[in-house]
Formats: C-alpha cells, sequence, structure tokens
C-alpha cells in the first residue's frame, strides 16, 4: 500500500489538475453516504425489517425512506468542516459571506450555523450600509403582492341594469297574469311565457355572482359556493327562456303539420305536456350539474397574473385575482355547451318550419330565429375577447355582464313587446297568412283549448265579424281622408 501511495503521490507532484478545489466536497460526500449506508443498515436489523442494503433496486420506496431518514441523522466533521443536513437535503455548514468591493467580490465575513455567530473580516473596511448610511441592504428583491378586483362602482352598475332587467321580467309576469283572459294573451301560452320570464331572472342573476369576488366576499367557503351558483343560474336561465321558446314554437309545428296533412282529428298538446318536455331539460341539467359538482366541484382559486412592467429591480410585483377552476373544466364545459347548442340548432329548425305561420299570437319563429342569431352573435365576439384579455377583471366582467343583459333583454323585448303592442292595437292575430286558407281553418280548428279557446262551428262567426269590422274601418278612413282635404 505505501508503494501505491508513494507512485501516485510522484505522478501527480508539480501537476496542476483542475477543479483540485472540490477534492475535499467529494471526499465529503462519499464519506456522508457511508454514513447513510451503516445507519440503515443498522436501523434495519434493530427494527426487524426483512429488506437488507442489498435488497435495494432504485424502486422499492420503503429502502429510500430509510436512507433518507438516515442521511437527515448524519453528522461529523469532515475536510471541509462540519457536515450535515437539513430536512430538505440541503447541507448545514460555515456560510462565507461576501461582498462585491471595488468591481470584485471580497469575503467580509463568515457565519456558523452550529454555534449561530458571524466571524467579521475588517481588513476590508466593508461596511452593510447604503449611500445615507441608515439602512442594511435588502440581499433579495422585495415581493409585492397585489389583488385584482373587480371595480366596486363597475359591479355596483352592472348589478343596476340587472335589477332593471329583473324588474320588467316581473313586468311581463304581471303582464301575463293581468290579461290572461284576452284573446291574444291566451293564444301565446301565458304560462309558458311566464316561463320564459323565470328563465331571463336567472340570467339577470348571473350577473351578480358573476361579479362576486374576494374584495366582497372573504371567506373562500363562501366564495366556493359562489362558483357553483354561478353555473347554476346560467344553466337553468337558459334552459327555462329557450325551454319555454322552443316547447311553444314545437307545439304550434305539429299543429300546422297536422292540418297541412288534411288531418281531421283534433290535436290535443296542451301545456302540462310542454312543462313535462322542460322538466326532462331541468333534469337532465341537475345530473349534469350535480355529476361535476361531486366528482370535480368548481372551487375558488388564486389566479397568478402576468407580471406588470415595472422599472424597480429590487422589487418583484406579482399580480393575482380570484377565479373559480376544477379538474376536467373543459370537458364539462364542452358537454353542457355541446347539449345547449343542439337545442338552439333544434330551435332553428322549428323557426324555419313555422315561418309561413302568420298567426302572430300564436308564432314566436321569428323572435327565436332572431334570438339564437343573437346569442350566436354574442358568443362569437365574447368569448375570443374574455380569453385574451382574461387577465384584465374589470374588461372581463364587464364584457360578459353586457352580453349577458343585453342578450337576455333582446330575448325578453322579442317576446313581450309584440303581445303588448297587439293588446294595445286590438289586433285579432288571424287576418293574414301565407299559409293556404284551408289549412290555417284546420290549424285553428284543432288548437288545445287551453291556448285558443276556438272551435269550429266558431269560424264562420268570427270570420263574418271580422269582415264587418274590416266595412267599417274601410268607411273610417275614407271620413278621415275627406276630412283631411277639407282641413288642406
Amino acid at each position: 500500500m505505501p508503494e501505491v501511495i508513494e507512485q501516485y503521490d510522484m505522478s501527480v507532484r508539480g501537476k496542476n489538475y483542475p477543479g483540485t478545489e472540490y477534492f475535499p466536497y467529494g471526499y465529503d460526500a462519499a464519506y456522508a453516504v457511508a454514513l447513510a449506508l451503516n445507519a440503515s443498515h443498522t436501523w434495519l436489523r434493530e427494527n426487524g425489517s426483512a429488506l437488507r442494503l442489498e435488497d435495494y433496486n432504485y424502486v422499492t420506496p420503503e429502502m429510500t425512506q430509510v436512507f433518507l431518514d438516515q442521511m437527515d441523522n448524519v453528522s461529523y466533521f469532515g475536510a471541509t468542516g462540519p457536515v450535515s443536513f437539513d430536512k430538505t437535503g440541503d447541507r448545514i455548514g460555515l456560510w462565507v459571506i461576501e461582498q462585491v468591493f471595488n468591481g470584485t467580490d471580497a469575503v467580509v465575513g463568515y457565519y456558523d450555523p452550529f454555534s449561530a455567530t458571524f466571524t467579521w473580516e475588517n481588513s476590508t473596511g466593508i461596511i452593510f450600509a447604503d449611500i445615507d448610511g441608515t439602512s442594511v441592504p435588502i440581499d433579495a428583491p422585495l415581493e409585492v403582492v397585489i389583488f385584482h378586483y373587480i371595480s366596486l362602482p363597475l359591479y355596483i352598475a352592472t348589478c343596476a341594469f340587472a335589477t332593471a332587467g329583473v324588474l320588467v321580467a316581473f313586468a311581463f309576469l304581471y303582464f301575463n297574469y293581468r290579461f290572461r283572459e284576452k284573446r291574444v294573451i291566451k293564444l301565446s301560452s301565458p304560462r309558458l311565457n311566464n316561463v320564459i320570464a323565470v328563465g331571463c331572472m336567472c340570467c339577470y342573476a348571473s350577473v351578480y355572482v358573476f361579479g362576486l369576488d374576494g374584495n366582497l366576499v372573504p371567506s373562500r367557503a363562501a366564495l366556493d359556493a359562489v362558483c357553483k351558483v354561478r353555473a347554476v343560474f346560467l344553466t337553468y336561465g337558459f334552459t327555462l327562456l329557450f325551454g319555454g321558446l322552443l316547447t311553444k314554437t314545437w307545439r304550434v309545428s305539429v299543429i300546422f303539420a297536422s292540418a297541412g296533412r288534411g288531418d281531421t282529428k283534433r290535436v290535443n298538446i296542451k301545456d302540462q305536456h310542454l312543462f313535462a318536455i322542460i322538466a326532462m331539460n331541468l333534469m337532465l341539467d341537475t345530473v349534469l350539474l350535480a355529476a361535476w359538482m361531486t366528482l370535480f366541484p368548481l372551487k375558488s382559486v388564486v389566479l397568478n397574473l402576468p407580471e406588470p412592467p415595472q422599472d424597480d429591480d429590487d422589487i418583484i410585483v406579482v399580480a393575482r385575482a380570484d377565479g373559480c377552476d376544477s379538474r376536467h373544466l373543459m370537458v364539462f364545459m364542452s358537454v353542457i355547451y355541446t347539449y345547449k347548442g343542439m337545442q338552439l340548432l333544434y330551435g332553428a329548425f322549428l323557426a324555419w318550419e313555422t315561418r309561413k305561420v302568420k298567426v302572430v299570437e300564436l308564432n314566436d319563429s321569428q323572435y327565436i330565429g332572431l334570438s339564437i342569431y343573437n346569442v350566436f352573435i354574442l358568443c362569437a365576439i365574447g368569448a375570443p375577447i374574455v380569453s385574451i384579455v382574461d387577465n384584465q377583471k374589470d374588461f372581463v366582467f364587464a364584457v360578459v355582464a353586457t352580453f349577458t343583459i343585453f342578450g337576455t333583454s333582446v330575448t325578453l323585448a322579442f317576446v313581450s313587446v309584440p303581445k303588448i303592442l297587439q293588446l294595445k292595437n286590438g289586433s285579432v292575430g288571424h287576418h293574414a297568412t301565407a299559409a293556404p286558407p284551408h289549412v290555417q281553418e284546420k290549424a285553428l280548428a284543432v288548437l288545445p283549448s287551453t291556448s285558443s279557446m276556438i272551435h269550429t262551428e266558431d269560424i264562420p262567426r268570427i270570420k263574418a265579424e271580422l269582415l264587418k269590422k274590416t266595412e267599417e274601418a274601410e268607411q273610417l278612413k275614407q271620413k278621415i281622408d275627406r276630412a283631411a282635404t277639407c282641413l288642406a
């Protein structure tokens, strides 16, 4: 052995090998591993484990944990000084404190974590203070966390508009109830109109919860509930709103299709049947939402936003905001969007099928088409905008709230305003039609009693009254024209 050492010493003497300053650290690392293995061997034997060091194969979690635990207990004085490790695996050793002095690194002191003492090198004359000598310089950038909340004035303004929409929907409910015996309202299925109004209220209410964040709701548990309520309001609101429109139009389509085929059998589709269809859609919504909220519930999360530009290198501004997220979020949203999109496509088909029916009290086909077009355009514009600028909370909320309120209001107007105007002008509704007359008569004859209260024997009388009213209107028009000529 001495001969080997002497030969090695002769071969390396006088030669400068790069990295020699790290040799002691390699020695201490190998020695620490050896001590940890010895301690692991002793621990396995004393604790009656069936595992042995030779059983280790890099995939045995039990043995790996034993090694980690024993490495935490390693402590000795090695070639580079005291050697031990903390819980994260970092070495606990002497700290060298350096500072840039005249463009070069200078050692100004040492810190011994074992004795918790500093040793300063005063030969450099370096002091740790800023220019005015009153404060200690920082050793790391200062992290400043800024939460972005929705502007309170913006939230109040949008809630005011949403509240106005809710009041208008309530007014439409009262209008339906107040004039429910009028033929114009009775033919338009007032109870289904009430369902549409309730759906509009749910859509308006979603604006309230969409604007809630940590600024108004500091509790995380409450924010979790807010995330769930958002999805419920929008989903149920859409089903009630468009469910009422689509079922009404489906009934008209069936009635006039039967009349067009020459069927004399009465088509009896009552409101109860349409309510059952809407209820089934609501049950499907409930199943989807329950599965989502049970398996992968929506929860409030803190989102890291892009860092804003900053001039001070010693300060890092971290922008954060509240949001909602869950596992497989896009999967459930895609299922719901696909399901609702199919309903809209079917509504467009029904609107096309009933396009020639001009009994305005019965037919909402043109308004369904406009409503679908309205929803499609708003989604096509809003979705890209929200995805591109999702880090601007105020802008995103303003876009979503505006589109929700506008789209819901337009749809509510399509449903309510024509009926109000018809009632105000005393329209009887079936005086103009693009469908053949015999189809029109048969369709009116087979309308369900809950919607029209018209029977086959009433048609000649109604035609006679209509002809009389038309003649009276023509005579009145002639008198007005003569009066206008005299005044001129």
